[in-house]
């Protein structure tokens, strides 16, 4: 059977990656991409739109109703909104959650998703690690793949499931299941069972030390969620803005980083991660078609501003309430603000 596979996210004041971030996973073979997007002042609006008039597999909300709502009955809105798509998804196959920062890959470049799929076609879900970007800060803006890449291995994962009878709910991680012991969960690429009696938890969520230290300490997995964290210092502190209402939490800034340092809680050496630059230089030739076809050029510049502007809110933020730097520390590691 043919799959159909979509992918959902939430976006907050991310229109800087939003043609990134559509392009690369339409790249990879998703059919359908669902965006709500929610509590935005950038011009994410008019940059869908755009994309929308030629890729009608690309559909976006505007979600402040739900979150509204999600707040007011103390539920997260980024769980409300997967469970939306979820309820509303009987032509789907297969369903995906994913951030704006994360990025599915296939390690070689050379396989889509639906012969993945077709390839491991018997679990019902497939799960991919996390691998961080470099904390060394970057050029602001630059491609999230590049011929030379330095990565580090983490410990979550995000899954993609099999639309069945068998799925209940969406999590942020994973899925929930009606049955959890009946679940047949692979690492994605590989024939590595995970389950919480034995190597993970939170429902399979995040593999446990075990499991991590057993994987190659070279290499990647067939396929990986490149999770792109820091990016620049600019745009890892203007992320801190966005702050986590998604999840009912409302501080002001997203405190669940760690700063432009290494992940705290399963410190790794770096990978060193080398697609082949035909690939990447044909990906990036691409990414340059799909702004000019959807005549994006002035909008991405705009954006780009907007985020910038962030940093400056940001500056004023922290001079009007400085005990922030000090409640925070661990988020401004490695910055100016450290």
């Amino acid at each position: 059977m043919k799959t159909n596979t979509k992918l959902i996210a939430i976006a907050k004041n991310e229109a800087a990656y939003l043609p990134q971030w559509i392009y690369h996973h339409f790249l990879i073979g998703f059919d359908e991409i669902e965006i709500y997007i929610n509590d935005t002042t950038d011009n994410s609006i008019a940059i869908c739109e755009k994309i929308q008039k030629n890729y009608s597999n690309l559909t976006f909300h505007l979600a402040d109703k739900l979150r509204l709502e999600s707040i007011k009955e103390n539920r997260s809105f980024q769980i409300s909104a997967y469970n939306n798509s979820l309820h509303h998804s009987s032509d789907s196959t297969h369903l995906m959650a994913l951030d704006l920062d994360e990025y599915l890959i296939c390690k070689n470049m050379n396989e889509s998703l639906q012969s993945l799929l077709e390839r491991q076609s018997s679990p019902d879900c497939l799960s991919f690690l996390w691998y961080s970007d470099d904390y060394s800060s970057k050029k602001s803006f630059s491609h999230p793949l590049q011929s030379e890449n330095t990565i580090y291995r983490m410990d979550h994962v995000k899954t993609i499931s099999k639309l069945t009878s068998k799925v209940h709910s969406c999590s942020h991680h994973n899925f929930i299941y009606k049955k959890e012991e009946r679940v047949i969960n692979l690492l994605g690429g590989t024939i590595i069972r995970l389950d919480d009696n034995i190597n993970t938890q939170s429902r399979r969520s995040k593999l446990m030390k075990h499991q991590l230290n057993a994987l190659s300490a070279e290499s990647t997995e067939p396929w990986f969620v490149l999770h792109c964290i820091y990016k620049s210092e600019e745009e890892y502190l203007a992320s801190l803005c966005r702050g986590r209402g998604h999840n009912n939490d409302q501080r002001p800034l997203k405190v669940n980083r760690w700063g432009m340092s290494p992940y705290p809680f399963y410190p790794q050496e770096p990978i060193h991660w080398h697609p082949s630059k035909t690939r990447i230089d044909q990906y990036k030739i691409g990414f340059k078609n799909f702004i000019q076809e959807n005549s994006l050029t002035e909008e991405m510049h705009i954006a780009k501003s907007l985020l910038k502007e962030s940093t400056i809110f940001l500056a004023d933020l922290l001079k009007d309430q400085p005990h922030l730097r000090n409640d925070h520390k661990k988020i401004f590691a490695g910055t100016k603000y450290a």
